[in-house]
């Protein structure tokens, strides 16, 4: 009875194996006339033009597929895909039923041309259909060596990622005609990626782990090098409402100030005028289909810390006493620019700095401490604890930053007694691009001096003062 049911086995076995072989004999000898069956089904699927400019084969390894080489999507006449070769893992029970079951996919080299048109539209789409329209389900896709290029007319946003690897499993699509995509794809998948560019943003060494589902975007962790600085955190995309929500909680460490401020603001701040380590840290929410409703959403927690601060052509500590005789420079530069910390380099795109370095030329100074930390709720940044430390001043910062008309909200900028009062200070009010700032309010002491009227203010007004600032920042003994 044993040796029969082995026989059963072993002839079952031959069987399998006999028909396996046979299909893979006959896709060898016919598989390149399949080639134009192939792009007619592709074009189809697609709604675009698909070509297989090289041969197609049989893959072994790591399953049963077949391969293809030099693969062009093209739309309106222009390309959306190249690919370098395709691998398709095909299972051969359903083949013997003439069924095509696809349970994994490679890509080697692709490039993706991704547009978004000025009317919504992405290059790849159809108007009334979407670009898969049946469901589907792969095990396992991965892309090797990836570029992407992606570019949208409506907000001038371009991204590009260079050398990027992919791996998705359990990609599936339920869509229907006219359906949101977003919302109906389901995958889990690993990305990472040499270098990624967002219009002058460059990032390296991209790593994140995504799963999605039922219209929600799970990006946690994800970690980049940027600005000389490692970055961490997570991202939370919510797309089931009427408007999509966002969450973004990032950390990054070590970050260099000077590269920071070069790409936030290119051109507004000399090179090599400043040198220090920073870091920073975001909690934000947002919800919107523009760019312009999620700013005006934006809320959470934003801060930017640093020591030690080298500052090149700028000497802080020599200018404060020359407030009385000088009417060139405006203590609001400092604050704008250093104080405001995370939203400095917004600022600066809009307000010019000149006046600071002709007054600072030649100069040499040090930030000892520098803390920024701001509260966002519904576009509008208040400042909780902002203020910096050189090594003879200390100078704070209170107010908000209303970024959804780009408008400075009671600002003022101070120097500060050992008290935490105010001895000059400074109100700024109006549009980013033109703020009026006001003069200068200086708080003599007895004498006169504005030398002494950090050390003699107190006396002046017998003893007691508005406390302007009570954060972190302690007061320098120098």
């Amino acid at each position: 009875m044993v040796l029969e049911r082995k026989k059963v086995f072993f002839l079952t076995t031959g069987v399998i194996t006999l028909v396996v072989f046979a299909i893979v004999l006959v896709l060898l000898l016919n598989i390149q006339a399949f080639k134009p069956q192939i792009e007619a089904a592709a074009s189809k699927a697609l709604g675009m033009d698909v070509r297989i400019k090289g041969r197609l084969g049989i893959a072994l390894v790591p399953g049963f597929g077949i391969s293809l080489k030099d693969i062009s999507v093209r739309n309106g006449g222009a390309d959306v895909v190249t690919v370098k070769k395709i691998r398709i893992g095909l299972k051969l029970i359903p083949l013997t039923r003439r069924e095509v079951h696809i349970s994994w996919i490679k890509l080697v080299k692709p490039v993706f041309s991704l547009v978004r048109y000025k009317s919504g539209m992405f290059n790849f789409e159809r108007p009334g259909r979407t670009v898969v329209e049946k469901l589907f389900s792969v095990t396992k896709s991965s892309i090797s060596q990836g570029r992407l290029v992606y570019a949208d007319d409506r907000s001038a946003l371009r991204i590009e990622a260079d050398d990027f690897d992919m791996t998705i499993r359990k990609l599936s699509y339920g869509g229907t005609d006219g359906a949101e995509p977003f919302k109906n794809l389901s995958f889990a998948g690993d990305i990472r990626c040499e270098t990624l560019t967002i219009n002058k943003f460059t990032v390296t060494n991209l790593a994140m782990r995504t799963a999605g589902g039922s219209g929600i975007l799970e990006i946690n962790p994800v970690s980049m090098d940027i600005f000389g600085g490692t970055g961490k955190g997570n991202i939370h995309v919510d797309v089931t409402g009427a408007s999509p929500q966002y969450r973004v909680i990032y950390t990054l460490s070590q970050s260099r100030v000077d590269e920071l401020i070069q790409a936030l603001s290119p051109g507004k701040m000399p090179q090599k005028s400043i040198e220090g380590m920073v870091n920073f840290t975001a909690d934000l929410t947002a919800m919107g289909k523009s760019v312009d409703e999620a700013k005006r959403s934006l809320s959470g927690d934003v801060s930017l810390k640093g020591e030690n601060l080298m500052l090149y052509n700028m000497d802080i500590d020599a200018l404060i006493p020359k407030y009385e005789r000088s009417q060139n420079f405006n203590l609001v530069d400092i604050g704008a620019f250093f104080l405001a910390g995370p939203f400095g380099p917004v600022l600066t795109k809009s307000y010019n700095f000149g006046s600071l370095y002709e007054e600072l030329q030649g100069g040499k100074g040090n930030i000892r401490t520098f803390v920024s930390i701001w509260k966002v709720k519904r576009g509008v940044a208040d400042a909780t604890d902002v203020a910096l430390a050189t090594k003879k001043y200390r100078i704070a910062m209170k107010g908000g930053l209303n970024f959804n008309n780009d408008r400075f909200d009671n600002v003022t900028v101070a120097v500060l007694d050992k008290r935490g009062c105010a001895v000059y200070s400074q109100k700024v009010h109006g549009p980013f691009r033109k703020p009026q700032i006001e003069k200068v309010s200086i708080l003599k002491s007895i004498s006169g001096s504005v030398s002494n009227a950090l050390k003699d203010a107190w006396k002046f007004i017998g003893g007691e003062c508005k406390e302007f600032y009570s954060g972190s920042v302690a007061q320098p003994e120098g």
